[in-house]
């Protein structure tokens, strides 16, 4: 990057030519992906390849080596999604001249409820209801949710759908990954004169991808568990955290179960606010 990266007043690191916009601590991103592809490779090889041929190659086990494949696809697409793109960074606005007559926080109205919005003053302006300041990228986020270090940056308005459409399908490549292990190490436990103990010392990847991703699935599954809740709910994580929602004091977001899973993935994504472009350059 050249000297006018300098200009941005936020953390967040640009690459090319500011198409690509992650965090500071872009290599989070990096780790999760080999977490991900060192176990596939493995799997592919060692496990699904073997259990397509124990299958006899027959569509099913066409169908079997298919989603081997698109898995991990899915899971590494929406990753570098979620981890690449603006989370929703609202710009900043120029410093006024006089904030002695500026009240902290104002009351505003959302869908027949009050909700209370505070002065930022790094950013020079009231937050949005649902906007907070990220203290990692040091900018304000839009639908903030949480900053998260194995994406490698803030999960926001933008890229939220992304984020869980890499939980969830990380979550069934853990479940698919067992399951084919398991059928792999039973196939052969299937064979004549080979018990269990013995298949489980012939196929020691399967065995290994068992345990991996038995390990794997307590983090993205809980994960996928928790977001679910969210999304029905309508709440994001800091609101999850922040807030307790109960008959005194509703969530004046939530719209009902559908609606609310729909104003996630069934509306289209908005545009940035910010020209990147022209401000890495």
């Amino acid at each position: 990057m050249g000297d006018d990266d300098r200009k941005w007043p936020g953390n967040e690191t640009f690459f090319c030519n500011g198409q690509c916009v992650t965090g500071p601590n872009y290599w989070g991103i990096v780790g999760t992906a080999f977490l991900i592809l060192v176990p596939v490779a493995i799997f592919v090889a060692l496990v699904a390849f073997p259990l397509f041929e124990e299958l006899g190659r027959g569509p099913g086990a066409a169908v079997l080596l298919a989603v081997s494949f698109a898995l991990p696809c899915v899971s590494m697409a929406s990753l570098f999604c979620s981890g690449c793109m603006d989370p929703g960074i609202i710009p900043r606005h120029p410093p006024p001249a006089n904030t002695e007559h500026i009240a902290r926080t104002r009351n505003v109205e959302v869908n027949g409820h009050m909700v209370l919005v505070r002065y930022n003053e790094t950013c020079n302006f009231y937050q949005p209801p649902r906007a907070h300041h990220c203290s990692v990228l040091n900018d304000c986020i839009e639908r903030f949710d949480h900053y998260c270090p194995w994406v490698g940056t803030t999960i926001g308005k933008r890229n939220y759908r992304f984020y869980l459409v890499f939980v969830f399908s990380s979550s069934l490549l853990c479940i698919f990954t067992f399951a084919c292990s398991a059928c792999l190490v039973k196939a052969r436990a299937d064979q004549p004169d080979v018990g269990v103990m013995e298949a489980m010392r012939k196929e020691p990847a399967a065995m290994f991808m068992m345990a991996y991703v038995f390990i794997g699935f307590w983090f993205v599954g809980g994960l996928s568990g928790f977001h679910i809740y969210l999304l029905s709910k309508n709440q994001t994580t800091y609101e999850n955290i922040r807030y307790s929602y109960d008959s005194a004091y509703s969530n004046p977001y939530n719209k009902g179960c559908l609606r609310n899973w729909a104003e996630v993935f069934c509306v289209p994504i908005p545009p940035s606010q910010i020209k990147f472009k022209g401000n890495v350059l």
